[in-house]
């Protein structure tokens, strides 16, 4: 696979990863929100008409599973073009943006996991705390798949701007007259 086509695809990907973990972190944070009105009816006694939550919670966890197997593909896709990036100026670009990306969703994971933590903290009720807990585990392994993003995605920038040795370098860029100045001749 050629670098600069790799990359593209690869940019497309991630940013669609991205913008999937915001949907996940918002959805996570309605649940949490729900979560701690929940605990608050509770600790004053007052009654609960929430009876979806515990739905909504496993249907949470299975949206979480079956991002999980999205999410699980792209060390693969990011490894096998580490392996095969070589020095290519116009993909720099790409791999650049492409770190970009892997470090936003490495952060946004992490945020999403101390979410799920602080949602299982906040419900009270044990079937619901269970499913809480799973959901807190299997986020904590996609931040653990999706650690190393950054370092594969950094080795690839260093291949694609880095010159093979050996090689001429760039011939260094005529000075530039400042404005108002006599031309050189």
């Amino acid at each position: 696979m050629e670098t600069l086509a790799g990359l593209k695809q690869l940019e497309g990907q991630f940013s669609l990863v991205g913008d999937r973990v915001n949907t996940m972190k918002a959805k996570l944070e309605g649940l949490l929100f729900r979560a701690q009105r929940i605990a608050n009816a509770q600790k004053i006694h007052m009654p609960n008409s929430d009876t979806m939550f515990g739905y909504d919670l496993q249907h949470f966890r299975r949206d979480l599973r079956t991002f999980a197997q999205d999410i699980s593909g792209l060390p693969v896709l990011l490894g096998s073009l580490e392996r095969t990036a070589t020095y290519d100026e116009r993909a720099a670009k790409f791999a650049q943006n492409v770190m970009r990306l892997a470090v936003r969703i490495t952060q946004s994971l992490r945020s999403l996991h101390d979410m799920s933590i602080l949602a299982h903290q906040h419900i009270r009720t044990a079937d619901h705390k269970i499913e809480a807990w799973y959901v807190s585990q299997e986020i904590e392994e996609l931040v653990m798949k999706g650690q190393g993003l950054p370092t594969s995605a950094n080795k690839i920038v260093v291949a694609c701007s880095t010159p093979p040795k050996g090689a001429a370098p760039a011939a260094p860029a005529p000075p530039t007259t400042p404005p108002g100045a006599p031309p050189q001749t």
